[in-house]
């Protein structure tokens, strides 16, 4: 069996071999689960939400980045991507299924009539993930405020009342050696209390070490633990003293695993007590050392010393959580601590920012000098207040990727961790992953099936079954549908199903299969149709995240406009189909009547009513450009061939007013159009050219004679892609809308080729500050920048 190895975990082997005894993966059992376990490909999913606290009315904007675990880059396995709000009693809210490209996407919530005042989990993955048990997938708490039913804003009461945590480096405090134990502190919020002091006692209340959390509520202490000595921990938090057990039985024997950061090295050591070392000086254990897609294992013998000290480059291990877990010699997990490596973590910041004023526009550019614009990239940015109190965010992009999933709990502002990395943000991470025990990949749930029961998605799979023995040889077609291309496809080796993959239906769009017959006539498929997916799978995790913390002052009273309820379900973004058909039965018609020359008639075929669901989808189809005017929904039809307010149609020889009832108009409906581009004999009002529409008396699917189709209702289909409109408020420059109003949001912005992102916002009247995130290459883009607008 070959056994998989991350090249650079060589280095790391060669400062252990010399201790550890030599390298015989072969012979291990747990070597084999879990080279299984980790041979399957897994991805990443991270939602880059405009912000964490809304107001009802307004919408929830994100940005969606799924990533392949192992190499950090976009994962391009798949299309499918489930995103899902449920309240905190997981009860399903909203529910999207969103098609990614090239591991990005982006769409919009909106925060409507189906919120309350409350915190709502928002969560996102992929089918794939659920065939594991990390947790891969996304999920983090937001808030929604009701102005209805919230009138004021209030710094929530806190009471005095703390819990501690005091856990062992690797599992385990071991009598007559110097053990390093975590600490965390915490509120009745969940939150860590930051800067809290706090001693170590005997039973004879002798003061034996102390501490001091940072703040985030962690910290450390090192103490020569005594099976004999009950310990326990006084702390002292606005002026009120709390007495705490230490909650840890010291052990008589055992093995302890523990590091040592110092700059670009690690010191490891592997240390047992003088009651266990001659116990187990001719007994094998075993070192795993792994993150979940390479590892090196290693022989481990106690021969002249209970202490194995070992040194590591970081620069020769994966960057990101590493996990060394120790095995006894009966292959069973005894201890097990991670670590972090930072190097080899690229993040890019903006070197230069500058905004430009142009009436009430502003135009912001962002210069990224250390970026290669040529690779894949793609940048998110919320806009908000300098003030903002309502992007209080657990997570980014970086930790969401490299710490989040090898974690079994929820981290309170994993973000800190790579913002500003120095020594001791290093040192931080450090007590956090102590605090944390072990990691997120369970050694007793290691075994996968020879097939995994939830595939990869690469959009919706139609199955369609053939009924009768008399169609197996004929032609079935899938018609075109948006951005899908009509498909046909043939049984062969006396299959009785047909499979039309890849497509990708959108909001209500039904889909339309006929079935092409010897004589090469146009008929309904008369199939019995299955798809997958059907429905969006359920994620099954009822764990709430940390909920927003949100540092609230009594403020006054809402006063502000719930803003615009935008309906969007109408707006969709069109793109130009072009489709060859065979079956151009119209074009002779098209010639015989008695039209000038300057016109274009068009004689839509059946194939075309089915290949074109709608009016519109054909005009742009055959250039004759369509977009809806936002609000009124009027459709503009344009030839292209200069500027003006669009063209003059008529519809059966009535001049049209407002053409928004063509608004998905069916093409089932359509005998002819004339397209008269240049206004010839229209006068004035046809100047931009003129549009005649003529309507059949009886539409092909009305008409037992002229049906060719059999239409399919699908039960699951793609989300619209929504734009995020910016709310409007009563003031734009109040307390209110300082720390809870939303300036804008850019979902996917691409670099040029001199590294520059620009975007367009209204100018605000406020300071804004920009939450910028976004990936180039291999690279992370990850900054804050704040604007002083004059």
């Amino acid at each position: 069996m070959k056994y998989t190895k991350i090249q650079s975990f060589s280095l790391l082997l060669i400062y252990f071999i010399m201790s550890f005894g030599h390298l015989s993966a072969q012979e291990y059992e747990l070597v084999d689960t879990y080279e299984e376990y980790i041979d399957a490909p897994r991805e990443v999913v991270y939602l880059h939400l405009n912000k964490s606290t809304y107001i009802k009315g307004e919408s929830i904007g994100f940005t969606a980045y799924v990533l392949d675990k192992r190499d950090k880059r976009p994962s391009l396995l798949t299309t499918n991507l489930y995103v899902s709000i449920e309240d905190t009693n997981h009860k399903i809210v909203k529910q999207k299924l969103i098609k990614v490209n090239n591991g990005i996407a982006s769409n919009v919530f909106n925060v409507d009539s189906l919120f309350n005042s409350g915190y709502y989990n928002i969560k996102a993955y992929t089918n794939w993930m659920r065939n594991f048990n990390e947790p891969n997938y996304y999920n983090e708490s937001i808030r929604v405020i009701d102005p209805e039913k919230e009138n004021f804003i209030e710094k929530p009461i806190v009471n005095n009342d703390i819990d501690a945590q005091f856990l062992p480096e690797s599992g385990h405090l071991l009598n007559g050696i110097l053990n390093k134990v975590g600490v965390i502190v915490k509120d009745n919020q969940g939150f860590g209390v930051p800067n809290t002091k706090g001693e170590v006692i005997d039973q004879n209340n002798k003061v034996l070490t102390a501490f001091t959390t940072n703040e985030l509520g962690i910290g450390s202490f090192f103490l020569i633990a005594d099976t004999k000595t009950n310990y326990s921990v006084k702390i002292n938090h606005a002026n009120e003293d709390f007495n705490f057990p230490l909650g840890q039985t010291v052990e008589k024997n055992g093995i302890i695993l523990s590091v040592k950061r110092l700059k670009t090295k690690l010191y490891v050591s592997v240390t047992t007590n003088e009651d266990t070392f001659g116990n187990i000086k001719s007994k094998r254990h075993t070192l795993l050392i792994h993150n979940g897609s390479g590892y090196e294992v290693m022989d481990i013998y106690f021969t002249d010393a209970p202490v194995i000290n070992k040194v590591i480059e970081f620069n020769s291990i994966p960057a990101g959580v590493n996990i060394l877990t120790l095995f006894d010699e009966n292959e069973k997990p005894i201890a097990e601590r991670m670590f972090f490596n930072y190097e080899g973590i690229n993040i890019e910041k903006s070197d230069k920012v500058s905004a430009t004023g142009y009436g009430d526009s502003l135009n912001v550019k962002l210069n990224f000098k250390n970026v290669n614009p040529q690779q894949f990239n793609n940048i998110s940015v919320s806009v908000l207040p300098e003030e903002t109190e309502s992007y209080n965010r657990h997570s980014s992009l970086l930790s969401q990727t490299f710490l989040q999933p090898y974690l079994k709990g929820y981290i309170e502002n994993s973000r800190y961790y790579f913002e500003n990395i120095d020594q001791k943000k290093q040192f931080d991470l450090d007590n956090l992953l102590i605090t944390q025990g072990w990691s997120s990949y369970d050694w007793n749930n290691m075994f996968l099936p020879d097939e995994l029961p939830h595939p990869f998605e690469q959009g919706i799979l139609i199955k369609g079954n053939i009924n009768n023995q008399d169609h197996l040889n004929d032609v079935f077609v899938l018609h075109h549908s948006r951005e899908n291309p009509p498909q046909y496809k043939q049984t062969s080796d006396g299959n009785k199903s047909i499979i039309f993959d890849s497509n990708f239906p959108v909001s209500n769009d039904d889909i339309f299969i006929s079935r092409i017959d010897a004589p090469n006539n146009l008929l309904p498929a008369q199939l019995y149709v299955q798809t997958f997916p059907s429905t969006i799978p359920n994620l099954p995790t009822k764990v709430n995240p940390l909920k927003p913390k949100d540092n609230y002052k009594i403020i006054e009273n809402l006063n502000m406009i719930t803003p615009l309820d935008f309906n969007l379900n109408k707006v969709q973004k069109l793109d130009e189909v072009v489709v060859e058909s065979r079956f151009d039965k119209e074009l002779v018609r098209a010639r015989k009547l008695a039209i000038p020359a300057y016109v274009t008639v068009k004689i839509p075929s059946e194939l075309d009513k089915l290949t074109f669901m709608y009016l519109q989808d054909y005009l742009m189809a055959n250039r004759i450009y369509t977009h809806i005017r936002s609000q009124t929904q009027d459709l503009v039809f344009s030839t292209g061939l200069g500027s003006g307010t669009g063209m003059l149609v008529y519809y059966n020889d009535i001049p049209l007013i407002s053409t928004n009832f063509l608004y998905r108009y069916p093409m089932a409906e359509i005998d002819r159009i004339e397209i008269n581009r240049r206004g010839f004999g229209g006068g004035a009002r046809g100047a931009n050219g003129i549009l005649k529409i003529y309507t059949s008396q009886e539409s092909m699917f009305s008409s037992s004679n002229k049906v060719t189709a059999q239409d399919y209702k699908l039960p699951l289909t793609f989300s619209e892609k929504k734009t995020f409109y910016t709310p409007k408020y009563q003031y734009y420059n109040d307390e209110f809308f300082k720390g809870y109003g939303t300036i804008d949001w850019k979902p996917e912005l691409i670099l040029d080729n001199q590294g520059n992102v620009e975007i367009k916002i209204k100018k605000p009247q406020v300071p804004i500050t920009l939450f910028i995130e976004g990936i180039n290459g291999s690279s992370f883009i990850y900054c804050k920048k704040t604007l002083e607008l004059n």
